[in-house]
């Protein structure tokens, strides 16, 4: 287990653009991308969230740094769970240092009943 430990610890950065190369820069947090166990790090580091969400009632679906989260609304209980889990996804985020690109996010609302929900809040 050690091995694991030296391999995330004390991790730096150095990028390079053509023969210039940019000064050393400690990595605070995330996994080591371009590496074979990158991804399988990853996976494990985000599974802690997945887990919680699904706590929730929520269900998660992940590809690569991508998440979605979705669960069927029919009263306004569902509506506070759903918001539950996406406070959770934002407290997560900050505890582990991870941005979340907001112009990214999307939101999705099928049925007949959708301005329903939204006049709850």
């Amino acid at each position: 287990m050690s091995w694991l430990e030296h391999y995330f610890v004390k991790r730096t950065h150095q990028t390079r653009v053509g023969d210039c190369l940019s000064d050393e820069a400690s990595l605070i947090s995330g996994v080591i991308q371009g590496s074979g166990s990158g991804p399988v790090s990853f996976l494990i580091f985000v599974d802690e969230l997945a887990n919680f969400l699904e706590h929730h009632g929520v269900v998660v679906k992940s590809f690569a740094d991508d998440i979605k989260v979705y669960l069927e609304i029919c009263n306004v209980d569902d509506a506070v769970e759903l918001q539950k889990a996406l406070d959770l996804v934002i407290e997560w985020t900050d505890d582990w240092q991870l941005g979340i690109s907001i112009g990214k996010c999307n939101t999705l609302s099928i049925g007949k009943h959708q301005d329903t929900i939204h006049q709850w809040y």
